[in-house]
């Protein structure tokens, strides 16, 4: 029995192994290298994906196998047993996809990726907070590569958002600077960074000098209301700018960038004056700096990016006195148009020198499959030189904190946890003591869940709450030139569920609804739906409708600053918030080297909150009030085309139409805006050329300001006109990159010498673009790990040559 046992317990040993060594023999291994077509360079982390024998679907979620390229490009492939032919699709972001047949005989296979000119295959989240390529989401969004935004040589988001966005506008105001896009102001259109808000604006308008450009990956706009996924702030628009993340196991950058001087105000400052500081700020040097250095190493990846810069504080002077047109359409009181100049000159406006200091540090862990956890710490300081010989000046200090956890559970459930933080303080800081005083502090705290699922075959269904507490305590709550700080606080909570619905191949369906509820407001809810019809490979359209809501901000509640008697800006706390409806259409067409969009919108207003002038005993106020309606409608275009290999022509127009209120045009914004850019690209194995002209015009615009006209024996209430002229900015960037390693870049800002004429009438200061002219910059970046790189592998190279030495 013992022998028959033993002899039992072999045959099953043998049969196993015999089974197993089969299993084994029928597998192979087959080794993927990916690289970018021209260059040759290996691409990091693109994606392999393998269809099951005699299958057609490779899709990477459905696909038998799927892998992914290490630092050198490579993937390997482990195929199960079976034979019959295979498909295989290779996918990375920012590259043109490729498929191909894989034979059995096959281990070795090379795939060179071609460079996604038309950006119609990228990625976005901002529009249903799920990733999803362009050309599939219901929301129309436009992406703008921050990679491409270096390239063309721009030294600022600013600039960077106004060349490349349609109908989006920043100028120069008084308060510093303002933002416009499809003829509504900052207050409508929510910025976030990698989805969360930020705080600190001033008049609506944040510190956009806060951004470093160098991190950022990508940046995602989504136009019109977009309250169902991201609340009462975002009835205009969403700009969401998504920092980078290395997938390189150690990757570090560094640049430097010297611009031409603005303008040479004092001539060598020396120490013993009295205005010593103050000279010295004004004309600090135009110069950036930056580093990003990230790794990915096991389950941790690491990001960091810091960024340093300065800018020299100059003038801008008005050719001619102040013109007021005093027009009958606005003033039923007179005949005809009654012209008013001003015999003095204007005192020319100060445009402020800036110093900024900008730390950004993300961490990432997967400990588990399916759980990522992410934490971050932004820092950010800014010192702000005018030319007011007054003895201070202003800085700004931010600091964001927050963390997420993201699960998976299984491959239907997903949920992320979110907590956000945002602190943002203003000073004014004496120039030669070293004091300082707060006269602005910001804060604002978010909490947010979100539960999505694809469990239910076709849908994509993201449900959520998020509640926000905005606290702000400044001196200009006062109504007097006392510096006492007041607080004052809005928190709101929000509920939201979105569904996207693939009902076919070719139709798509977004449908959704936000509430939200505060104790000052009450409760409002909001509704969304979204449609996308693919017609066939080249030609798509959407169309949507939502409803926004916007609750008054903490300053047009409470605001009630007395600039130095010369105007006051005064805050209204029976404020209503504004509601608005939002439909638009449009169509598209794209192909591997030409795209084309359009988009045609409406947006109607009630309660719309305002800022109009008033005038009561020659004292100007600036005040917030609700308009009783108010209508936008325009239409929008995007073009690319991608021509002769190594050209790609770019352009956007928009077109934006406004109601007046009762003959008076409040609205700023100028109807008509457009911007072109041609592109040049060569790029070999060991050396890339780039070239980027481009250019940003602004048509003219007519807009009132409330005023006092003196006829006879009195004065009465009255509106002049303001006629700003149509403009230009043209830049044009060159690039040359050696050995992939350093990139040497130079370029002129602003080629044809445009400045501006008029800067405003009375105290009215226009909004205009605030440049001195033509300007010339350099710039430098420099790969650090490809040169570290580099010296080991000679280093290796040269023990190998002398280990084989007799």
């Amino acid at each position: 029995m013992t022998h028959l046992r033993t002899l039992l317990t072999l045959l099953i040993f043998f049969i196993a192994n015999t089974l197993v060594m089969s299993t084994s023999n029928a597998q192979r291994t087959v080794r993927f290298t990916v690289t970018e077509a021209d260059t040759e360079l290996p691409i990091i982390s693109a994606v392999v994906a393998i269809s099951s024998p005699q299958g057609q679907d490779v899709d990477p979620h459905e696909a038998a196998v799927v892998c992914v390229t290490d630092a050198n490009g490579v993937a390997e492939a482990h195929l199960p047993s079976g034979k019959g032919g295979r498909r295989f699709r290779v996918t990375s972001l920012g590259f043109v996809a490729k498929e191909g047949e894989l034979y059995d005989d096959e281990s070795e296979v090379r795939v060179s990726l071609k460079e996604d000119v038309m950006k119609v295959n990228e990625v976005v989240v901002t529009g249903s907070r799920a990733a999803r390529p362009i050309k599939l989401s219901p929301v129309s969004t436009q992406v703008i590569g921050g990679k491409q935004l270096v390239e063309a040589g721009y030294g600022n988001l600013q600039q960077a958002l106004q060349q490349e966005t349609p109908g989006l506008n920043i100028q120069k105001v008084g308060f510093g600077n303002e933002i416009s896009m499809q003829g509504l102001d900052a207050r409508h259109v929510l910025f976030l960074m990698d989805g969360e808000r930020m705080t600190g604006d001033m008049a609506g308008n944040l510190d956009f000098e806060r951004f470093n450009l160098h991190a950022i990956d990508r940046i995602e706009v989504v136009k019109g209301a977009s309250s169902t996924l991201y609340g009462s702030r975002a009835s205009g628009a969403v700009i969401n700018l998504i920092t980078k993340k290395t997938a390189k196991p150690l990757d570090i950058q560094v640049g430097a960038r010297w611009g031409q001087m603005n303008e040479e105000n004092y001539d060598n400052p020396k120490t013993s004056d009295f205005n010593y500081m103050f000279e010295k700020n004004a004309d600090r040097p135009n110069l950036q700096a930056w580093a990003s250095a990230g790794f990915k190493k096991g389950v941790v990846t690491s990001q960091t990016d810091a960024w340093y810069s300065s800018s020299d504080a100059f003038y801008m002077y008005q050719k001619d006195g102040d013109k007021k047109l005093y027009t009958a359409e606005a003033n039923d009181f007179l005949d005809r148009d009654t012209l008013v100049t001003s015999m003095a000159n204007r005192p020319p406006m100060g445009i402020e020198g800036k110093e900024h200091i900008s730390v950004q540090q993300k961490l990432y862990a997967e400990p588990c499959k399916g759980v990522t956890m992410l934490a971050y710490g932004n820092f950010f300081f800014m010192n702000t030189y005018d030319l007011i010989q007054d003895m201070n000046f202003t800085q700004s200090e931010d600091w964001t904190v927050g963390g997420k956890l993201f699960w998976k559970f299984r491959d239907y459930f997903r949920m992320t946890f979110s907590m956000h933080a945002d602190y943002y303080d203003r000073f004014k800081r004496h120039e030669r003591h070293d004091t300082r005083r707060k006269v602005y502090d910001s804060k604002i705290l978010q909490p947010r869940l979100t539960i999505s699922s694809d469990f239910f075959d076709g849908h994509d269904i993201i449900l959520g709450i998020e509640h926000t507490s905005d606290d702000l305590t400044s001196d200009r709550f006062n109504g007097d030139a006392s510096h006492t700080m007041r607080s004052r606080s809005l928190k709101e909570t929000e509920y939201f569920v979105q569904d996207e619905w693939q009902i076919s191949p070719r139709w798509i369906v977004s449908a959704g609804v936000r509430t939200n509820f505060s104790k000052t407001f009450g409760f409002m809810a909001m509704p969304k739906v979204a449609v996308k019809l693919t017609a066939n490979d080249n030609w798509a359209f959407r169309a949507n409708y939502s409803m926004g809501y916007r609750s008054p901000s903490i300053k047009e509640l409470f605001f009630n600053w007395d600039n130095m008697g010369m105007f006051m800006i005064k805050g209204n706390v029976d404020l209503q918030p504004e509601k608005n409806n939002y439909f638009s259409i449009g169509a598209e067409f794209s192909n591997e080297s030409f795209f084309i969009s359009a988009n045609a919108y409406s947006n109607f207003f009630k309660e719309k909150i305002e800022g109009v002038w008033r005038v009561y005993d020659m004292q100007y106020n600036f005040e917030y009030t609700n308009l009783s309606e108010q209508r936008l409608c325009g239409i929008e275009c995007i073009l690319k085309w991608h021509f002769l290999d190594h050209f790609t022509l770019n352009g956007t127009y928009s077109y934006v139409d406004v109601s007046t209120q009762e003959g008076v045009r409040i609205n700023t914004t100028s109807p008509h805006a457009a911007t072109a850019s041609i592109d040049y690209r060569l790029n070999r194995p060991n050396y890339r050329l780039g070239a980027t002209l481009s250019a940003s015009m602004m048509g003219a615009k007519e807009f009132d300001i409330q005023d006092r006209l003196t006829m006879g024996n009195g004065s009465r209430e009255a509106y002049f006109r303001c006629e700003l002229p149509a403009y230009a900015l043209c830049n044009i960037s060159v690039s040359q990159t050696l050995f992939n390693v350093v990139k040497v870049s130079a370029g002129v800002d602003n080629i044809f010498d445009y400045v501006p004429e008029t800067l405003g009438a009375g105290v009215t200061v226009f909004n205009v673009p605030a440049t001195p002219g033509a300007r010339f910059h350099a710039q430098i970046e420099v790969l650090v790990d490809e040169i570290v790189k580099n010296i080991f592998l000679v280093n290796e190279i040269e023990r190998i040559i002398r280990n084989r030495k007799p």
